[in-house]
């Protein structure tokens, strides 16, 4: 009967040694996040449990699709054997989309979930910012070669006046030129020599009325010239004169007298028309 006990006994205790062992061995470790999409900025709940250890703590570790750890927290164990955190994604500038891993590292046990992560629209990212990084030297090398392209463009459209000579008109320090409408009469003359317009108003039809009509001027006498006056006699008398009488310059001038001297330059200077005037003239 005591044999029967003894056995009795020891057959229970083997039977609560496998069981306590069994319990031992089937405590396993688990993590759980909240969701498995997440975008920046967002909280990411994570939790779960794991079996006592000498440090009585555990370790959550997050990486990216490329393996590199972007979150790694050391998290202590309650009495039950329970932890829990929260992390915010894109804390430590997650800086590429795709899936993630959150990893639970308890002794020799390794657990993992699995979610996707959404880094959102890149901003000028750190290589392109690197890339195209303009130091102060690069900004004062760029605005002292473009002052330097707009002084060439400044002097290139300048040159004519720039590389113009003086002549001695303009080292002189003549009356004139305070008086900018007399200035092209005591200057040197161009074709334009007629004070006004150059287009002829005399033809020998005219001529040949006005000496009909017992009218016509006596131009040598306004130019003050000789009937054989040579063609630079006709034309420094005229300068001369209209140097005299030009109304701007002569106060006492008129236009009527300026028009007659034109008209006299206007038909002696002309070798036809003077020739027509000379027949006429010589029958007055």
């Amino acid at each position: 009967m005591i044999m029967q006990n003894q056995l009795l006994i020891a057959f229970l205790c083997l039977i609560f040694s496998v069981a306590f062992i069994g319990n031992s061995f089937g405590e396993n470790s688990t993590i759980n996040i909240d969701n498995t999409f997440y975008e920046k900025s967002d909280i990411i709940s994570i939790w779960g449990t794991a079996p006592p250890n000498s440090q009585n703590s555990v370790f959550i570790t997050i990486k990216d699709s490329s393996g590199n750890s972007v979150w790694t927290e050391k998290l202590v164990l309650d009495e039950k054997g329970e932890f829990s955190t929260l992390v915010i994604a894109g804390i430590s500038n997650w800086a590429t989309s795709g899936n993630y891993e959150v990893i639970l590292e308890s002794g020799q046990t390794i657990e993992t979930k699995t979610f996707f992560y959404d880094s959102g629209p890149q901003v000028n990212p750190p290589p392109v910012i690197d890339e195209y990084n303009i130091s102060q030297g690069d900004l004062i090398l760029t605005f002292t070669i473009a002052s330097i392209v707009v002084i060439g463009i400044f002097v290139y459209l300048a040159r004519n006046i720039i590389l113009r000579k003086k002549t001695k008109y303009d080292e002189a320090d003549l009356a004139s030129k305070q008086d900018r409408d007399y200035e092209k009469y005591h200057s040197d003359w161009t074709e334009e020599e007629i004070f006004g317009s150059r287009k002829s108003t005399i033809n020998s039809d005219e001529l040949r009325d006005m000496y009909n009509r017992k009218s016509l001027p006596d131009y040598y006498s306004i130019l003050d010239l000789a009937e054989d006056a040579s063609d630079i006699e006709i034309k420094n008398q005229y300068r001369k004169l209209a140097k005299q009488y030009h109304p701007d310059r002569n106060n006492e001038s008129t236009q009527e007298k300026m028009s007659e001297i034109n008209k006299a330059y206007e038909v002696l200077s002309d070798e036809k028309l003077r020739v027509e005037y000379d027949k006429f003239y010589k029958l007055n």
